[in-house]
């Protein structure tokens, strides 16, 4: 339930982050940002910010902090993908009070013979 209402945040930040960056007005052309005389005050300190600044500083930041929670595991609960491969290991098993009584002597093992087909007897005409 929690992911849920975290997923829905960060989708409502992404939206608002992407309108209020694409209503923001442009300071200049691309060229005029690099002369000498614009520099000074396109990288200066700016004096009072709009409301559509503000709105845009903090949906960047929901953005970034609910990235970031999502990103944890105990939100989202999953597991590392480093143990989520690892099989669940079964107890061992402890050995039984009776010991189980064992022959003296090995019983005579049979040996495997290895079976080769007959030849087939070939058709000559």
């Amino acid at each position: 339930m929690l992911t849920y209402i975290f997923y829905g945040l960060f989708i409502l930040a992404c939206i608002v982050l992407v309108l209020t960056i694409l209503l923001q007005p442009g300071k200049a052309d691309a060229g005029a940002l690099f002369s000498s005389s614009v520099s000074s005050t396109a990288f200066g300190p700016r004096g009072t910010q709009s409301i559509l600044g503000k709105v845009t500083i903090g949906a960047a930041a929901a953005f970034m902090l609910l990235a970031l929670c999502l990103s944890l595991p105990f939100i989202t609960g999953t597991s590392s993908v480093l143990q989520s491969g690892l099989p669940e290991q079964a107890p061992l098993a402890t050995p039984t009070a009776t010991p189980q009584a064992t022959p003296a002597v090995p019983a005579a093992v049979p040996t495997s013979t290895v079976l080769m087909p007959s030849p087939e007897p070939s058709k000559s005409k």
